[in-house]
């Protein structure tokens, strides 16, 4: 038995990303298994009563179409909706762990507890209770991938203590039945405050948007297309060149784009919404939640500034003053952010000319430096990614690259140091606007390194010699891969040794760009 496949590795989470964790890790000759909290797989997909999981509801619908998600070696399958829902993509990941076999090596409800050395700083010791019964397990490394919105970020009001009615964060909502008759608000406006305020409509005596900002809401669909098909990897590589170069240029142009687009889909909007100005793309993911402005156009939904405290058994007191009586219940849509307790050994520091929040110490947003060569963590950060599950089999063949030593990282120290420059970039950004999540990446230089890591071969699409040639050879697949829909079978597409390749990935890559010629759909927005 070789050393690779001695060594064992801890999987946390059965999401999209754990799944391709432990899939990849495996194939790549370690011994692995995956510790799941829920009983099944699916990760945030995978519906559960309980309050203290995040979920999906029942009720909501990808952002993003079937067309661009989707594992590197197993396409979506046709009986798919264009944007598919809850109970499709818990399906889509169990055939998944089905077909390629990974559920004998999955244990399940299995809560994590903590991660720390050994008493002779040689393996990692994880606790985890697994069905009420507490376990403490060596590895020898471990990749935290039980996804970033984990731990529910509640605010702090003043006097809740007073509030007699129902005072939840978004993450124990399920349905609307307890709300039916009653007066709710919703704080937030963002994709999940979207999907709660879309079941409770119908339902609830009234609904209440409280917010201070403004928020940039993006269709599924824009002029009967998919909106996620207008992004091709030739644009997104000139964005990423115009923001590593034109910062401020770029962000210029990117904000009147977004105003632009906003006005084109919503038109005029009543100012007293203050749904405008919203926070730039380029500093914040906008919201989808589409139902939110359709909703205070027909009067179902009212506006209100930000819950300033709570005043009475049933009274709330807002921003501006104005006093809300009879509230029944309010529901927090306020955001999730890493949970860090599972992992102590994570490192935080503050930059210089920064007033915000510790920043993680991780290089890459992804390794401790003292650890890189045993730990991953990829439960903080949701920036820097294409679509969700196309990139989580790039992040996993680059972990499992790194630590095969198929490709080299930097020395600890060189790791320090860059990840001091990146905090001072974050921090800059924070100046700019000091809401933003400090997890925030520079995408081009995560991307860089993840395609790079893994072996993709992606640099063949590109403007250098190696582009120019795979245009001279494959002038067809190169115009698909630049120019069409951006399937993360492109992934495995070109041999580089450094990965597998998918056998099916050009036939997979030529029918998704068929599968597309049906749009424009007429009578769709």
């Amino acid at each position: 038995m070789s050393t690779k496949q001695q060594c064992t590795v801890a999987v946390i989470g059965a999401g999209s990303s754990g799944l391709s964790m432990l899939k990849t890790l495996r194939d790549d000759g370690f011994k692995v298994t995956l510790y799941e909290r829920r009983g099944q797989v699916g990760g945030l997909w995978a519906y559960s009563e309980n309050p203290m999981v995040t979920t999906a509801l029942k009720s909501t619908v990808a952002n993003i179409s079937k067309y661009t998600c989707g594992m590197t070696d197993f396409p979506m399958p046709d009986k798919y909706p264009h944007h598919l829902t809850q109970a499709d993509f818990q399906e889509y990941m169990e055939s998944y762990a089905k077909h390629f076999d990974l559920l004998k090596h999955i244990v399940f409800n299995a809560s994590l507890e903590r991660v720390s050395r050994n008493e002779t700083d040689t393996m990692w010791k994880v606790e985890v209770v697994v069905d009420g019964k507490r376990q403490s397990l060596e590895y020898d490394k471990v990749a935290f991938c039980h996804g970033y919105q984990t731990k529910a970020k509640m605010p702090e009001c003043m006097d809740q203590d007073k509030f007699e009615g129902l005072l939840i964060h978004a993450q124990a909502y399920r349905n609307p039945e307890a709300f039916k008759g009653k007066k709710v608000v919703v704080v937030g406006v963002g994709s999940t405050a979207g999907d709660v305020i879309n079941e409770l409509v119908p339902v609830a005596s009234q609904v209440y948007a409280s917010h201070r900002r403004g928020a940039l809401i993006v269709q599924k669909w824009r002029n009967g297309t998919p909106t996620d098909l207008l992004v091709t990897r030739r644009r997104r590589q000139m964005a990423m060149f115009l923001q590593r170069n034109f910062p401020t240029a770029a962000r210029t142009l990117t904000d009147l784009g977004c105003r632009y687009m906003m006005w084109q889909t919503w038109g005029r909007l009543d100012p007293s919404w203050r749904m405008t100005p919203f926070p730039s793309i380029t500093l914040s993911i906008p919201s989808t939640g589409a139902n939110i402005i359709p909703s205070l156009k027909d009067g179902t939904l009212t506006s209100l500034y930000g819950l300033r405290r709570f005043v009475g058994p049933r009274s709330i007191e807002f921003d501006d003053g104005t006093v809300l009586e009879d509230v029944d219940a309010v529901i927090c849509a306020t955001g999730y952010t890493a949970n860090f307790e599972v992992a102590p050994f994570v490192e935080k520091s503050r930059p210089p000319n920064y007033d915000g929040p510790l920043i993680a110490r991780l290089w890459m947003n992804l390794f401790p430096p003292r650890y890189a060569d045993s730990v991953c963590l990829l439960c903080y950060s949701g920036f820097g990614k294409n679509n969700g599950f196309s990139f989580s089999d790039v992040v996993s063949m680059a972990v499992s690259n790194v630590w095969r030593g198929v490709h080299p990282i930097p020395p600890k120290e060189e790791m320090e140091n860059q990840i001091d420059a990146h905090h001072n970039w974050v921090a800059s950004k924070w100046r700019l606007d000091n809401q933003i999540d400090v997890s925030m990446v520079k995408q081009w230089e995560f991307q860089g390194f993840l395609h790079e890591a893994a072996g993709t071969g992606m640099e063949n699409l590109d403007w250098g010699w190696k582009g120019w040639k795979f245009w001279w050879n494959d002038r067809k697949m190169y115009n698909l891969m630049n120019n069409g829909v951006e399937t993360s079978h492109a992934y495995r597409f070109f041999e580089t040794g450094k990965r597998k390749t998918y056998p099916g990935a050009r036939e997979a890559i030529i029918q998704a760009n068929k599968a597309v010629k049906m749009f424009p759909i007429k009578g769709i927005k």
